[in-house]
């Protein structure tokens, strides 16, 4: 990449877009195709499954939601300082009406600091592990460099300072440690993923696009959370999924920087998010019936 990793690191949102990660985060596979392995791993969660699922619009606006999301966390990450500020604001006040209870009867609140460091952990991981295996692996020194202002996010998300782990070796150790010990595919995080894995687009598009879409986050997913969602991985599914990410490393090493970060230029420079009334529609309607049908509505 030819950075300067020996620049300090800012104190504070936003990031620059010669940064690390957004280098990693503008990526379209990061952002498009690691965001399901990312939401399977946060709803694994009980707590977060259960505030997903009962207070978000992944089943009657999954792409409402989608689109909401992304313009929330690129203008927080990349805006300008106006901005950034402005959707902390709105992120903090969306979050702060998230409360409940769990499948299992515990009481849950989307600002509690477990919660939003893992969610945010989710991310992060996500975002290293996918653009290493569609772009290129980060040196030991990148990877420092993009957990470092990666943590500026978090901070950004609300997660109280000192909250994160001081390293990437730390966040590593921390992450298998949440998976080991608190994860538990619950009804809600089932019903979660039934939604996500298929793309709500109208006709053959959906299964189509389903096909890899299913094949990249499964082959992503820790192996131990394939099991418990009712992932089956097997040896020839590992090879579809190793061409798979040989398609996707030809293709990304093809096309030049601009084209690839275009997506998330123009979620920056948006003055909105994104809308896309008749697909927003299609897209309810189509994950309502998939969830009728698995009995998961």
């Amino acid at each position: 990449m030819g950075r300067d990793l020996s620049t300090p690191v800012p104190t504070q949102l936003p990031l620059s877009k010669r940064s690390i990660a957004w280098e990693v985060n503008a990526e379209p596979a990061t952002v498009f195709v690691g965001g399901g392995r990312a939401l399977l791993m946060q709803v694994a969660h009980p707590s977060v499954g259960a505030g997903v699922e009962q207070h978000s619009s992944y089943a009657r606006d999954p792409w409402g939601r989608l689109f909401r999301t992304l313009d929330i966390m690129m203008k927080l990450s990349f805006g300008t300082p106006e901005v950034s500020a402005r959707q902390a604001r709105v992120l903090h006040n969306m979050h702060r009406r998230v409360t409940g209870t769990t499948d299992t009867g515990e009481r849950y609140h989307a600002l509690d600091t477990g919660l939003q460091l893992w969610v945010w952990a989710t991310l992060v991981d996500t975002a290293a592990a996918v653009y290493s295996k569609v772009r290129r692996p980060l040196s030991i020194a990148e990877t420092e460099r993009f957990y470092q202002e990666s943590k500026l996010v978090a901070y950004g998300c609300g997660v109280p300072h000192g909250a994160c782990p001081d390293t990437w070796n730390d966040f590593q150790a921390y992450v298998q440690q949440v998976i080991r010990d608190d994860l538990n595919v619950t009804r809600s995080a089932l019903s979660v993923a039934t939604a996500a894995m298929v793309p709500p687009l109208p006709g053959r598009l959906g299964p189509a696009a389903g096909v890899p879409t299913e094949l990249f986050t499964v082959g992503m997913l820790p192996p131990s959370l394939r099991e418990p969602f009712g992932f089956e991985w097997n040896a020839a599914r590992q090879r579809r999924f190793d061409a798979l990410i040989t398609a996707m490393r030809v293709s990304s090493r093809l096309t030049p920087a601009p084209v690839r970060h275009v997506g998330a230029t123009v979620t920056v420079n948006r003055k909105r998010a994104l809308r896309v009334p008749w697909l927003q529609k299609r897209g309810g309607e189509l994950t309502q019936q998939r969830l009728r049908a698995a009995g998961l509505s």
